[in-house]
């Protein structure tokens, strides 16, 4: 009898330590460093060029090639890239600038407004940039609670270096809205 007692007991906690096991690889899959942030509405000025989701990985990186191999002549620099969900299966990529409406368009650029409201920003590096964005989408909205997806866009922000600093600070926003039932945690 004692021995059975011994065996449902280690057998219990085999099974907590694989619900623990579990647990926790599943809340470092789905935690990731990020912020919520509320933005004002801000326009845009950039090109764009419409992607497939299964080639864009590769293409994308060509496209910003591309507008860089240009120098000093491309119409932008090339702070924020800009994916734009569109009808059917394909979606905008855009590669953009802040806009201001005394600024001049250059020829070849359109503009975008995106919309005031609260934005989940994700810090990367370029080497971490497509990684990051997978996981964001695979692993992070899916297990969010309290807060939804606010709209069919994305945007990557490439900005100066911050003082004291030599690298530019690479994030990833992705645009959220409060459920209305939900907590103030993320």
């Amino acid at each position: 009898m004692r021995g059975m007692k011994a065996l449902k007991l280690r057998n219990m906690h085999k099974k907590a330590d694989l619900k623990n096991c579990f647990r926790t690889v599943t809340e470092e899959k789905t935690m990731m460093e990020h912020r919520i942030t509320h933005k004002a509405q801000f326009t845009l000025v950039g090109v764009k060029r419409r992607f497939d989701p299964d080639t864009s990985y590769r293409e994308i990186p060509k496209f910003w090639d591309e507008l860089m191999e240009k120098g000093e002549e491309r119409p932008i620099k090339g702070t924020f890239g800009v994916c734009i969900d569109t009808e059917g299966k394909e979606f905008d990529y855009w590669i953009a600038d802040l806009y201001f409406p005394w600024e001049e368009i250059p020829e070849g650029c359109e503009t975008i407004v995106m919309p005031e409201g609260l934005w989940a920003e994700f810090p990367c590096t370029l080497e971490t940039l497509q990684d990051t964005n997978t996981r964001i989408w695979s692993d992070w909205l899916p297990a969010l609670h309290g807060y939804s997806l606010a709209g069919g866009y994305d945007v990557e922000a490439y900005l100066p270096p911050e003082e004291g600093s030599d690298e530019m600070t690479i994030s990833i926003w992705v645009p959220l809205k409060k459920d209305p039932a939900a907590g103030e945690e993320v």
